[in-house]
């Protein structure tokens, strides 16, 4: 979004996560949320949010904003549900089946999950992406990468094992591999 402060393969995708927020939401919980940049977002629409991210430091950097509280905590830990929950680059840094279990408590009935991941890939199977890297390099160049300084991980599963653990966890999520070496999984809890 053009006014933020930087640009990165994350926040490419902020806009999308934004229009995953269900009609009528009133409380929205943003996992790994860093300097706080989407939740801030999350906030200017949905009156009560929540962001939670494990790392101090990350934190320490998080702007304050009306309706907005920072919590230092493992998702995993966190109780009562919300009617938005967002994960965007954070869910590849537990095993699978453990984050999606968790990301599923926490959405409220009827609620929205929406997930921006990261898959551990290869040349052998993304082999469709290697006509996309000038058009990924020039947006590199275009915009440049900035951000908080986030800890980064690689992921341990491919996209066919995040495949198979939402179907078995969040069936009927819908998971589109997508530009810039990320995937989105949109999910809607039943009533």
């Amino acid at each position: 979004m053009s006014r933020d402060p930087y640009w990165n393969h994350n926040t490419h995708y902020h806009r999308w996560v934004l229009d995953q927020i269900p009609a009528g939401a009133r409380t929205a919980l943003d996992i790994g949320c860093g300097d706080g940049l989407l939740a801030r977002k999350l906030a200017t629409r949905v009156p009560d949010v929540l962001g939670v991210d494990k790392d101090a430091a990350i934190l320490a950097q998080a702007a304050p904003a009306a309706n907005l509280r920072y919590d230092q905590a493992d998702f995993r830990d966190l109780t009562g549900t919300f009617d938005l929950v967002t994960a965007v680059a954070s869910l590849h840094h537990v095993p699978i089946d453990d984050g999606l279990k968790a990301l599923q408590r926490l959405v409220a009935p009827g609620g929205t999950l929406a997930v921006v991941g990261l898959w551990k890939m290869s040349v052998r199977t993304e082999y469709v992406y290697l006509p996309l890297l000038p058009i990924i390099r020039t947006m590199d160049l275009l915009h440049g990468k900035g951000g908080p300084g986030a800890p980064m991980r690689d992921p341990d599963e491919d996209l066919s094992q995040i495949r198979a653990a939402a179907a078995a966890i969040v069936p009927g999520a819908t998971i589109r591999r997508r530009l810039l070496w990320r995937y989105t999984l949109e999910w809607k809890k039943p009533d």
